[in-house]
Order: structure tokens, then C-alpha cells, then sequence
């Protein structure tokens, strides 16, 4: 259902371009699904996402390569994440709209520059995801206010979301996946860390098992002796196996937004506060474990050491 000043309207042609990273490509899959559930014809432009096209009946998923005028004559929008805008191309199409992360200047070209559907200016089409960091939001609660403000769209009912899984595994409740990389180790937890919280799940009674990419489950099993390492050469690999599990522990990373994507509980330990932006929002079982204090040594912050296991295990579902 559209709201009546909406500029979208049933039948027309959406693409929309993320940036390749798993976390901003399930955001920009969310806003495909309100599209969809308003009658646009949307393509995705994710090489990541060609292995799910089964499990996203209706969407046309497009690979990374691609010509954006060409995709700007194709269609009637094209919405891209703000890092493909080229800010020396005298020939930006007008029917292209940008999504910064964060705020942008106001000097910064997009400030300045409209965005027409069918002729038609679409007022800040031009925008940011993320308006304030510090008001408490997730990204998906963010991108659902630029879905309805913007685009006019009805975001009061969840979207359909994947169709056609495998069936959920009948030992599903009492299996944990734990993502322990992200590509940025800076922001990681500790390796030791997470074997200490591994033994004490297991002594539990919970499966525990861990997720890696594949140049890195040869080191991650060399980590983990005692535990299963899975790794998958595409998503439709993951999202099969994370039918299996109940709930994803990881850091801040992909594989915590694709687990909430498909309603997963989700504890993401990190040294960031409890509601900060880029947790993951897709849905409500969603648990930021953070350290209970931390300071900084020889510039450095210290934060791993005071991530409470207990007080994560408290929170576990009960199965």
C-alpha cells in the first residue's frame, strides 16, 4: 500500500546499487522488499546476492558490474549508495538518487543537485541513512524513515522477506554459529575470548559451531580444535546453514545482519555502546554485548578483557 503523496507508484522500474559489504547489501535487500510490497519492478546490483534469486522470488538481482546510465535509462529510479557517486562526471543522470551513511557537507555536490522521477523533483532524494547516531536507532529503523519520508512508502507491516528456505533444522534451538572475524580486526574480540565463551556454551549443552571465509578456515579450525569451522563460497551456502542455528554470535559484521535478516536472535559483541546505529535491526531479538568498562593504554583502547560471558549466556533463548 502506497501513501497518497508517494512518487512510486505500481509498475514502475527501481534499481538499487549497494555497496558490496554484507551488512549495507541487507539494507539496501530491505528497502527492495518495501519497494516490492508497493508494486515496483526492482533489480539489485549484488553479485553477492545472484546466489539467493531463488530465495527472492519477484526481485531481479544484477552483478556488480554494470553501466549506470544504462541502468538510469532502464529505469524510473535508481537509488546507489553514496560511494559510487562520481563527483567529476559532468553527465550524473537526474533520475539517480545517493544514500550517504552519515551526513555529508553542506557544500558537498549532492546538496545542490535534484533527483526527478518521471519528471517529477523527489524532495531529499539526495540523502543520509543514518540522520543522528546518537538517537538509539537501528540502520534498518533508519532506512524504513527514509523509506516512508522520501519514497512515501507504508513500512508499518514487516516485508516479505526470503520465500522459500529450506525447512528450519530440528536441532535448530540448540545450535549457536560464531562469526568470529569481521574484515576489520581492529574492532574484533579476541580469538581466545571467543574459545573461552565456545567451552562454556558447549559445557551448556549448546552445539557450538563457528563461520569463516574460506581463506580463513584452515587458521580458524587451527583456533578452534574442538569445533566444527564452516565456510561458504557464496550467501545461499550461509543462509542454508544458518537454517540450522538458532542464534549468531559475532562482532560487528555481516554475518550478525544476514542471521537478524532471517529472525535469528543475534548478540553482537563489540566496544561500542548498546544502541549503536549499525547493530543488527531486522528484527527484535537483537543483544549488543558490550565491556563493562574501558580505557585506553599507550593510546590504544582496552575493552576485550571486560566483555561479561555470563551476563551474554543469561541472555540466551532457553531451549
Amino acid at each position: 500500500m502506497l501513501e497518497n503523496d508517494s512518487l512510486i507508484r505500481p509498475g514502475m522500474k527501481v534499481a538499487l546499487v549497494p555497496c558490496p559489504a554484507l551488512g549495507d547489501t541487507t539494507l539496501f535487500l530491505w528497502l527492495a522488499w518495501r519497494l516490492q510490497a508497493a508494486g515496483a519492478e526492482v533489480s539489485l546490483c549484488s553479485k553477492g546476492l545472484l546466489s539467493l534469486s531463488h530465495y527472492l522470488p519477484g526481485l531481479t538481482i544484477l552483478d556488480g558490474h554494470y553501466d549506470l546510465p544504462s541502468l538510469a535509462r532502464s529505469n524510473d529510479l535508481v537509488i546507489c549508495a553514496l560511494k559510487r557517486f562520481d563527483e567529476l562526471s559532468d553527465s550524473e543522470p537526474s533520475n539517480v538518487a545517493y544514500l550517504a551513511s552519515k551526513k555529508f557537507s553542506s557544500d558537498h555536490p549532492l546538496a545542490r543537485r535534484e533527483v526527478l522521477i518521471r519528471g517529477n523533483i523527489l524532495p531529499g532524494g539526495n540523502n543520509v541513512i543514518c540522520r543522528d547516531s546518537r538517537a538509539g536507532k537501528t540502520m534498518t529503523q533508519w532506512i524504513d524513515l527514509y523509506a516512508s519520508e522520501i519514497l512515501g512508502l507504508d513500512v508499518a507491516a514487516a516485508p516479505a522477506g526470503f520465500q522459500l528456505l529450506p525447512a528450519v533444522s530440528e536441532d535448530a534451538k540448540r545450535r549457536i554459529a560464531i562469526f568470529p572475524t569481521s574484515p576489520d580486526i581492529n574492532k574484533n574480540y579476541s580469538a581466545l575470548g571467543f574459545k573461552r565463551l565456545a567451552d562454556k556454551l558447549a559445557a551448556k549443552g549448546w552445539v557450538v559451531e563457528f563461520v569463516g571465509t574460506v581463506p580463513e578456515q584452515v587458521a580458524l579450525q587451527s583456533l578452534y580444535p574442538n569445533y566444527i569451522v564452516h565456510a561458504f563460497s557464496d550467501l545461499k551456502g550461509l543462509v542454508d546453514y544458518l537454517r540450522s542455528c538458532s542464534v549468531v554470535i559475532s562482532n560487528d559484521s555481516g554475518g550478525g545482519h544476514i542471521a537478524s535478516l532471517l529472525g535469528l536472535h543475534t548478540f553482537t559483541i563489540t566496544r561500542r555502546r548498546e544502541d549503536f546505529t549499525w547493530r543488527p535491526g531486522f528484527n527484535s531479538l537483537n543483544r549488543v554485548i558490550n565491556p563493562s568498562i574501558t580505557f585506553k593504554w599507550l593510546g590504544r583502547p582496552i575493552w576485550r578483557p571486560f566483555i561479561s560471558h555470563r551476563r551474554l549466556i543469561r541472555e540466551l533463548p532457553k531451549w
